[in-house]
């Protein structure tokens, strides 16, 4: 997840734009469904429409693809992070949750990319994903903090995780939409529990 894409230049035109979203929305899938080593320049290609060779109009090597598809997930968390430190603490939370339901509902195989894929890219991009790691559990710490003064910073970050956890967990997999249950339907009873998690007293003030 780092802050600038390690692809080539980003394209000018709508159809170009396009054209490298249906890129990374086809890589997304197959290294989903297939693991980093189990897709092909060919096979992405092919599922992109276009052929295998005509990637590298889009991107350098297909560790920088891999690199773009996680990139969104920052893209997506970022301005809810950047906004944070301007909105009072109830605001702040309200912003950061309705990006983490938004990435968790939308692109859960990104977050399973996350997790599976990314001890395979360099050590700098890996640095880079754990900084903006650190800066989005910052944020919704402080957060929670600003509307709970009583909680130290570690049981703030703890609360954080555990909100992450949660949203993220019920949503990983595709089989874990419970049955007869709509996408908007989940989205509440996430956003609900999402917030009893947040409230919950702790041990020490119990």
């Amino acid at each position: 997840m780092s802050e600038a894409a390690p692809d080539l230049a980003a394209p000018t035109t709508d159809r170009g734009r396009r054209r490298r979203e249906a890129v990374l929305d086809a890589a997304e899938q197959l290294f989903h469904e297939h693991g980093f080593h189990g897709v092909s320049v060919d096979d992405l290609g092919a599922a992109a429409g276009i052929s295998g060779p005509g990637l590298y109009r889009h991107f350098a090597s297909k560790d920088a693809l891999l690199m773009a598809v996680l990139d969104r997930i920052w893209m997506r968390l970022r301005p809810a992070v950047e906004h944070a430190g301007s909105l009072d603490p109830a605001q702040a939370l309200e912003e950061l949750l309705d990006a983490q339901l938004d990435l968790a509902l939308e692109q859960p195989a990104a977050l399973v990319l996350l997790v599976r894929e990314l001890r395979h890219l360099p050590d700098d991009y890996r640095s880079l994903a754990s900084r903006n790691h650190r800066r989005y559990v910052a944020a919704w710490a402080e957060a929670i903090r600003g509307r709970r003064p009583e909680l130290g910073e570690a049981d703030a970050r703890a609360i954080a995780l555990a909100v992450h956890g949660l949203v993220d967990s019920a949503t990983l997999r595709a089989q874990a939409m419970p049955r007869g249950l709509s996408r908007q339907a989940h989205r509440r009873l996430l956003d609900h529990l999402a917030r009893a998690v947040l409230d919950a007293p702790t041990p020490e003030a119990t």
